[in-house]
């Protein structure tokens, strides 16, 4: 994790999760992270549309030029990323696993913004994860961007093995997008994961012998 929303919420996330699975939705008291608030997001379970958004920070809806409360999260993506983008939320729930993706924001003058999202699993009642939060926020040292954001690309993912609990949320790796996450489906990622490490890499990604992100 490179951003200090993103890792200050994981560890947030980390301690009301205690020996859950996911935390409850009630868990989470807005005061205790109210230094990142403007950088936070609810997603909600879409069932017959993709996850969309419950809540939405006030710097995440100003960096878009909108109310994003109600609206498809997949929709702040290029048209041919969305399935895609879709069924990492959808999965985040399913699995209950944490991601962080590592995006490029383009604005009204086609200019480029790195940012990293991080994607939680949250449960209303019992131990099913059917919303997320997550924070959404551009990497440290970029430019304000001269306009709104127009939509986002993804660039890379990383699964987060939440029971390594002595790991240190910031500084996790990425690894490249597989292609083959298209083929996910929210009950069981239709292919297989294996573990490495604090991450759950989907095969079909780096291949042997190539070199890891960061």
């Amino acid at each position: 994790m490179q951003t200090k929303a993103a890792t200050a919420l994981y560890d947030y996330w980390a301690r009301q999760r205690g020996e859950r699975a996911v935390p409850l939705r009630s868990a989470i008291e807005p005061a205790d992270i109210a230094a990142i608030l403007p950088d936070v997001f609810i997603l909600e379970d879409g069932r017959l549309h993709a996850p969309r958004f419950r809540l939405a920070g006030t710097r995440l809806c100003a960096q878009f030029a909108r109310e994003l409360k109600g609206s498809d999260f997949d929709a702040l993506f290029a048209p041919d990323q969305r399935v895609r983008v879709a069924r990492i939320a959808e999965n985040v729930m399913a699995q209950a696993a944490p991601a962080i993706m590592h995006v490029q924001l383009v604005d009204g003058t086609l200019e480029t913004t790195e940012a990293e999202i991080a994607l939680l699993p949250l449960a209303t009642r019992g131990r099913t994860a059917d919303r997320i939060i997550g924070t959404f926020a551009p990497l440290p040292g970029q430019r304000p961007p001269l306009s709104a954001f127009r939509y986002a690309t993804l660039g890379a993912l990383s699964v987060i093995d939440p029971e390594r609990r002595s790991d240190p949320a910031a500084n996790r790796p990425s690894i490249p997008m597989p292609t083959s996450i298209m083929a996910m489906r929210p009950a069981g990622l239709g292919q297989t994961v294996s573990r490495v490490m604090h991450l759950r890499i989907f095969e079909g990604g780096r291949q042997a012998g190539e070199p890891q992100e960061r």
